[in-house]
């Protein structure tokens, strides 16, 4: 188990190498969008997930600008 993690640390790594930081996260932010946008049950945890962190955001600011 342990080799297998450090190969995929490794190609991950090479992968940021060749691609560019950028490039990498945002294919990655692509690849996940394409899997909630075809699992109903995905995506409505994502919307939830993503409520909760806004809300959670302006609770935030909120006590900041008292």
């Amino acid at each position: 188990m342990g080799l297998l993690i450090w190969i995929i640390i490794g190609i991950i790594i090479l992968a940021i190498i060749g691609l560019g930081w950028k490039v990498f996260v945002s294919g990655v932010f692509k690849g996940a969008n394409k899997i909630v946008d075809s699992t109903p049950t995905l995506k409505n945890i994502a919307n939830k997930s993503k409520e909760y962190i806004v809300n959670t955001m302006k609770n935030v600011t909120k006590e900041l600008n008292r």
